[in-house]
């Protein structure tokens, strides 16, 4: 990533404006939540999701794969964070980009998904991942089994959801 410079004034209520520049180029948009690290005299600021770096969430999704013998992907915005599938951290393509930010519920869909170098086909199931702030990512569940991989996803998507302290009255409007 290039680096790119700017200086800019902090105004009487401690604000300042993040560029526009900068603000295409990593993709932050309006609403979205940023975390703020301070360290010496450097203030980090990072898009934050809940669920990035969750291990807590990695365990239990580890857990139901081994158990059920499922392969899974979870996704923030940007990126995969967990999977048997795909590597963690593989950007998202523009398709499965836009699945996850329109918070599409997929029912048994036979696709391929590309994930990077990785081509993914398959049954899938997928469900959004949200939270009072909106959408936080996505879940797919792989499968031959149409009926039970769409109940393990939707499981597994409440149980994320209840783990990020997360009201799940969506799920009784689907």
């Amino acid at each position: 990533m290039d680096n790119i410079n700017f200086v800019k004034n902090i105004d009487n209520l401690g604000r300042i404006v993040i560029p526009m520049d900068v603000r295409r180029k990593l993709n932050i948009n309006t609403g979205d939540v940023l975390s703020i690290v301070v360290d010496n005299k450097n203030i980090v600021l990072s898009k934050y999701s809940s669920l990035d770096n969750n291990i807590k969430i990695c365990e239990i999704l580890k857990y139901y794969m081994e158990l059920l013998n499922v392969k899974i992907i979870l996704m923030n915005k940007e990126c995969v964070i967990y999977s048997n599938v795909v590597s963690i951290g593989t950007k998202l393509n523009n398709l499965v980009k836009q699945l996850v930010l329109s918070g599409n519920s997929i029912r048994s869909e036979k696709k391929e998904l590309v994930f990077g170098n990785n081509k993914v086909s398959g049954i899938y199931n997928m469900l959004p991942i949200i939270t009072k702030d909106g959408i936080e990512g996505s879940i797919i569940v792989f499968g031959t089994d149409k009926d039970n991989q769409f109940i393990t996803c939707e499981l597994l998507s409440k149980i994320i959801m209840l783990e990020l302290n997360i009201t799940w009255w969506y799920f009784f409007m689907l």
